[in-house]
């Protein structure tokens, strides 16, 4: 079984096999200053050609071999932030469509693993794997002198306090920055994708200063984090700097009073150079670390059971029996429940009508009993499993479901008839043939080939529910549920979908329609009433119906005599007009 903690630790291995990679290199990074120290106090008093033979040899054998180390170890962290990005992304795609997490949740969780690839095969990554083995070269300077070696433990304690001091100024401007150009992004992308509808509206001045205003903390925290950073580069540019004088001038000193040889002096710099680069490049490194840790701990606390089958292998085929338990939903942002308490069984088999006033909860009781959400509280379990598990199960859910919006992906009318699996275009025509909508795709300008674009663009809204519909037939679900199916419908395609379900219907299949078409509740076995959210009666078509029906009826005279009002007060004005 996949989880994200699991994939995690392939990375880690990586990158522990890289972190020892650099152990090796920076083994033989002290090949330049021995090589240094060796010419200065061996070739040249000699005057031995031949060792400077052999030491330059030897040096460029290690430099051949350090480049060779380097480009593997870039080689590792390369195909493993290639990896996790494929491997890891899959991962987080498909478990998170599977549990229904938010959109936002999901984007989320895929710039954490942006962040974290990204670091990976960046060359931030090198200071950190760097960095432990620095106190080999401060080692390698004590060997030389005490004194060079406490003066450069002190410059590499003072550029590493640095690099935390950043740490600490910007980490939680980071976020709030991080934050406040999500929230300008996702405005403005939102209305990027529906440009030319929000411009004819007259939204334009209206969504510009909305989005300077989301726009406006981001570019501000943007601004401080700069200074702040450019404030640190600064201090970290001048110690370095400062380093270098400072042990060319002890170096000096030692020499003239014979504690060190030039050689040793010329080794030195070497040596503070190496020591302190990976110390330096660290406060340009902690932002992207930082923001991998953080992505790091967001992808390992995804939780294991997004990996782990929704079905048993012996429940593969539900029996189709559906109840409701106190089932109450919540959307975010809302005080009040859209649904309360929904208590409701449906056998298998059984074909069932919602029908209710406009915002009484039928959308959202067709996504539940489709598993599209899931309850707030209570439970709504398909054959004593919760209905979500079994609907994202497989690619072939057990019951098929046709919400108010059809949500057409880019792709063909093939591709998502079949949920772009790999089933034939057979299937797909099949499929369509059941639902009654194989004469209406047909007739689009490719046919099952026809390019839908980003949301459906390209059809119209009765080509969209014509694709959806026989989406919802594809796999021969136990049932299938409708949220006002007869929209956007012309006279023969509605025609055709009622043959297809009363054709579902005698073949022992369950239906559930969302809808207030008097000629589709008569397909129905029952009819769940819905009032402010919960069930307000239900019963057969002749029982619920009926009542139903003359209320509306006087609804409807009502609202006739309430809008005749005014005209007759208008005539009765004109006729005192005309006597006057």
């Amino acid at each position: 079984m996949r989880t994200s903690r699991r994939l995690l630790k392939q990375v880690r291995a990586a990158m522990l096999t890289a972190f020892f990679f650099g152990g090796f290199i920076n083994m033989l990074m002290l090949t330049i200053p021995l090589y240094t120290l060796q010419v200065f106090e061996t070739v040249v008093p000699l005057g031995s050609i031949e060792t400077l033979i052999i030491l330059t040899v030897i040096t460029a054998a290690a430099i051949f071999s350090l480049s060779l180390i380097e480009i593997a170890r870039d080689t590792i962290l390369l195909r493993a932030g290639l990896w996790i990005d494929h491997c890891l992304g899959s991962f987080i795609l498909e478990n998170g469509l599977r549990v229904g997490v938010s959109g936002d949740e999901l984007k989320r969780d895929v710039r954490a693993l942006e962040a974290l690839k990204g670091f990976v095969t960046s060359s931030a990554v090198a200071p950190l794997l760097d960095g432990p083995w620095v106190p080999i070269f401060l080692v390698a300077l004590t060997l030389l002198h005490p004194m060079i070696g406490a003066m450069a433990l002190i410059v590499a304690v003072v550029l590493f306090a640095t690099a935390l001091l950043q740490l600490a100024l910007t980490d939680r401007l980071q976020k709030e920055a991080t934050e406040s150009r999500e929230r300008s992004h996702q405005w403005f992308g939102m209305l990027s994708s529906a440009a030319p509808l929000a411009g004819a509206l007259g939204l334009a001045p209206g969504v510009r200063d909305r989005w300077e205003r989301a726009n406006r903390a981001h570019v501000a925290g943007a601004y401080s984090i700069g200074k702040r950073t450019s404030f640190i580069k600064a201090i970290s540019r001048s110690v370095r700097l400062g380093s270098q004088i400072a042990v060319y001038g002890l170096g000096a000193w030692l020499v003239v009073n014979e504690q060190i040889t030039p050689g040793a002096l010329v080794a030195s710099a070497i040596l503070l150079a190496r020591a302190l680069a990976p110390l330096e490049q660290l406060s340009g490194a902690i932002k992207p670390a930082s923001a991998a840790w953080r992505g790091y701990q967001r992808l390992k606390a995804l939780p294991a059971e997004l990996a782990g089958p929704a079905v048993s292998s012996d429940q593969e085929t539900p029996q189709g029996f559906i109840r409701l338990i106190d089932a109450t939903v919540y959307y975010p942002h809302r005080r009040t429940a859209t649904l309360r308490g929904i208590s409701l069984d449906i056998a298998p088999g059984e074909c069932v009508g919602i029908v209710g006033p406009n915002g009484a909860g039928k959308s959202t009781l067709a996504a539940l009993v489709a598993g599209a959400i899931s309850p707030t509280a209570g439970a709504a379990d398909l054959d004593g499993l919760p209905i979500s598990r079994w609907q994202r199960a497989t690619a072939t859910p057990p019951i098929g479901y046709l919400p108010d919006d059809p949500q057409l992906i880019e792709g063909t009318v093939h591709e998502n008839i079949v949920r772009f699996t790999e089933a034939s275009l057979m299937s797909a025509a099949a499929a369509a043939i059941a639902a009654g909508m194989h004469e209406r795709i047909q007739s689009l300008a490719d046919g099952y080939e026809t390019r839908i674009g980003h949301g459906g663009n390209g059809l119209s809204l009765s080509e969209r529910r014509a694709v959806g519909l026989a989406r919802a037939f594809h796999g021969a679900p136990r049932m299938v549920v409708l949220d006002e199916p007869e929209a956007g419908l012309d006279g023969a395609t509605f025609r055709s979908m009622v043959t297809a379900l009363v054709a579902m219907k005698q073949a022992g299949h369950g239906l559930v329609i969302a809808t207030q078409d008097a000629r589709l509740l008569k397909l129905v076995d029952r009819v769940v009433v819905l009032a402010g959210g919960a069930v307000s009666r239900t019963g057969s078509p002749d029982q619920v119906l009926r009542p139903t029906a003359t209320a509306t009826v006087k609804s409807v005279r009502s609202a006739e005599s309430a809008a005749a009002a005014p005209h007759d007060n208008d005539r009765r004005g004109q006729s005192a007009v005309g006597a006057a």
